[in-house]
C-alpha cells in the first residue's frame, strides 16, 4: 500500500512538474495571417500619391489604385477592414520590416533587389517610363535617345528611382540628369525651366495629369524606351508573411478572373497598354533573388 502511494504521489509530482515547465513555454507565435483572419482587419502602408493611393482633399477618403484593388482581393476572404496608414515613400519597406504595416502598397515596382528584402505578391500592373514636357513639348523630346543628343536638355528624376538607373542605361549624362526628393520639386523644377522633362513610371504621369489639372504640362507622346524600362508593380509583404502574401495573391487572382480589376483600371485611367501579360509570374521578375 505504502508504495501504491508512494507511486501516486510520485506521478502527481511529475504531472505537475510537467504542467510547471509548460507554463514557462513559451506558446506558439500568432501569425500574422492569423491575426489578420482573426481579427477582420489588415494595416497597409502607402505613400500619399496619386494614383497608387492617395487622400482626397476636403473629405479625406482614401482613394487609389492598390486601397481598391486590396479591398477587392481581401473582400470574399473575410477581412473587411483595410487601414491605410500614410509614411514616406523611402519608409515604406523599412516601415513594413518594422512591423508598422502588415503589407506595403504603393507603387512599388518588383527588383531583383527589393525581392532580397520582401516577399511580393502577383503583378497587378504593368509601367513603363514616361515623361511629363511643357505643353507644346519645346523640345521635341519622346526618348531618353533625345534626351542624350540634344546637349542642352536637362532631365528631371526622382532620386533612387528606375528611371535614373534607365536613363543612364540609355546613354542620358549623369551631368544632365536632375535628381529630385519627390514629385512636387521635380514638377517646379520643369516648370521654372530649369529642367526640359520630368520622368516618372507611366501609371504616375496618368495620375499626375487626370482631369486636366494641369493645362501647361502634357505627356511627351510618344516616349519611346529601352524594353529593359518596363516594370511591375505589386503589394509587398515579410518574407515571414509568405502565407499572407499567398492568401492575397488568392484574392488577387478572383478579382483578375472576375473582370473587376478592369474596373477599377478604368477608374484611373489605366488601359490594355497597363495589363499585365497572362502568365508573367513574381518568381520570373525576382529572378534568383526570390
Amino acid at each position: 500500500m505504502k508504495s501504491q502511494t508512494r507511486s501516486a504521489a510520485i506521478g502527481l509530482a511529475c504531472i505537475a512538474y510537467a504542467a510547471f515547465v509548460g507554463s514557462l513555454l513559451p506558446a506558439a507565435a500568432e501569425t500574422t495571417k492569423e491575426r489578420v483572419l482573426k481579427e477582420g482587419r489588415i494595416v497597409i502602408g502607402i505613400h500619399n500619391r496619386s494614383p497608387w493611393g492617395y487622400k482626397k482633399e476636403g473629405t479625406g477618403e482614401l482613394l487609389g489604385w492598390h486601397p481598391d484593388l486590396l479591398r477587392a482581393a481581401f473582400a470574399d476572404l473575410g477581412v473587411k477592414q483595410v487601414d491605410f496608414e500614410v509614411t514616406e515613400f523611402g519608409a515604406l519597406i523599412p516601415g513594413l520590416m518594422a512591423g508598422r504595416f502588415d503589407a506595403v502598397a504603393s507603387g512599388l515596382s518588383i527588383t531583383p533587389e527589393r525581392c532580397q528584402q520582401v516577399a511580393f505578391g502577383a503583378p497587378d500592373l504593368r509601367s513603363d517610363d514616361a515623361a511629363i514636357v511643357l505643353a507644346g513639348n519645346p523640345k521635341a523630346i519622346h526618348s531618353y535617345a533625345d534626351l542624350a543628343k540634344k546637349s542642352d536638355a536637362i532631365m528631371g528624376g526622382g532620386r533612387g528611382s528606375n528611371v535614373i538607373k534607365n536613363a543612364i542605361t540609355e546613354g542620358v549624362p549623369e551631368d544632365r540628369i536632375l535628381q529630385f526628393p519627390d514629385i512636387e520639386t521635380n514638377i517646379a523644377a520643369l516648370r521654372a525651366g530649369r529642367t526640359d522633362a520630368a520622368v516618372f513610371s507611366s501609371p504616375t504621369v496618368i495620375g499626375l495629369l487626370a482631369g486636366n489639372r494641369s493645362p501647361d504640362l502634357e505627356r511627351a507622346s510618344p516616349f519611346t524606351t529601352d524594353a529593359k524600362s518596363i516594370s511591375y508593380i505589386a503589394i509587398a509583404f515579410r518574407k515571414d508573411d509568405g502565407d499572407l502574401r499567398d492568401l492575397y495573391n488568392q484574392g488577387l487572382a478572383k478579382v483578375m478572373s472576375s473582370g473587376t480589376i478592369a474596373t477599377i483600371m478604368a477608374k484611373y485611367g489605366f488601359g490594355p497598354t497597363e495589363n499585365v501579360p497572362p502568365g508573367l509570374t513574381t518568381s520570373q521578375l525576382c529572378g534568383a533573388a526570390n
